[in-house]
């Protein structure tokens, strides 16, 4: 008799795959707001920034970082912010990604 096997769905795959992209996946500075700006979405940015209710670390990564992880606190504050969801937030990454200066 064998042990128990757990076997994954198609599905459980997919979704471990993406947890590992999104874990993963790096965007230069140029490349976010090229992506933003492509996407009719930098001024949005901009104003959010220049809000005085805005956390001082999000604007402090925004002006100085020089990368953006798709899973950080600033990129998940930003998406929140502007009414993104997670979709919506890899595809700008995937776009990003494909810009070159």
């Amino acid at each position: 008799m064998m042990g128990n096997v757990n076997w994954i769905t198609p599905e459980q795959q997919e979704a471990e795959a993406l947890d590992v992209w999104r874990a993963s996946t790096v965007v230069s500075r140029f490349q976010a707001r090229a992506a933003l700006r492509e996407a009719g979405l930098r001024d949005q940015v901009e104003t959010i920034i220049a809000d005085p209710n805005t956390s001082p670390i999000i604007v402090d990564a925004w002006n100085d970082a020089q990368e953006f992880r798709r899973m950080s606190p600033t990129i998940q504050a930003l998406a929140g912010e502007l009414g993104l969801d997670d979709e919506a937030v890899d595809q700008l990454f995937k776009q990003a990604a494909q810009i070159e200066a």
